[in-house]
């Protein structure tokens, strides 16, 4: 009777080496990938902090029947984050003060920006600026916007209905490029991202 001799076979210096090589591959891609959803992350919450802060202001106008103060930088503030903030007012000819101005910083490295070859959004207000709000806009808009109780985006007139554009990104990353409009007529805000590849802005 014949013995079957069974020799165990172990991976060989070469095989070893080549299954490194492609594990430390695909760490690559995976570590250049989470740069990018990092970077999309940041300018996704700055949008986010942009369209919810002007939807509140709006928001306190409307139920407070007061008018809401609304500023946005356009350089950053002694943190280095770019801020949105709000003011209640007080309703005129009364001894009221104004409310705490609330200042709420844009996370990471977004920042109020205008990133080369990206076009005009939907609304068609215009890109001339990162910051371009008024009637007919201008860079940094009016120094007084604000909110009314009947929900319209103005100037201190209370009566000169203001629009425009805030745009967000990442310097030099056109992905990120994300904006968000306001239509002073019913205050109403949108937001928009960029997709590029000439799908443009959605909303």
């Amino acid at each position: 009777m014949k013995k079957t001799i069974r020799t165990e076979r172990g991976f060989t210096l070469l095989e070893t080496v080549v299954v490194i090589g492609v594990m430390m591959v695909l760490m690559g891609i995976a570590i250049i990938q989470s740069f990018g959803s990092m970077e999309s992350y940041q300018v996704n919450s700055a949008q986010d902090v942009v369209v919810s802060q002007l939807r509140v202001a709006r928001q306190l106008a409307i139920t407070n029947r007061r008018t809401v103060q609304v500023w946005i930088d356009t350089s950053p503030e002694s943190d280095g984050h770019y801020h949105v903030k709000y003011q209640v007012q007080p309703a005129p000819q009364t001894n009221e003060v104004a409310g705490p101005i609330v200042s709420v910083p844009m996370p990471g490295t977004a920042q109020f920006i205008l990133e080369t070859g990206v076009p005009d959004t939907p609304m068609a207000f215009g890109n001339s600026a990162p910051v371009f709000i008024g009637n007919p806009p201008v860079s940094g808009g009016p120094p007084i916007m604000q909110f009314n109780p009947t929900g319209t985006f103005t100037d201190n007139t209370g009566t000169n209905v203001i629009y425009g554009t805030v745009f967000i990104g990442v310097p030099n990353k056109m992905a990120t490029a994300r904006a968000v409009t306001i239509m002073g007529g019913t205050g109403r805000v949108r937001a928009y991202t960029y997709a590029g590849g000439g799908i443009g802005w959605q909303e």
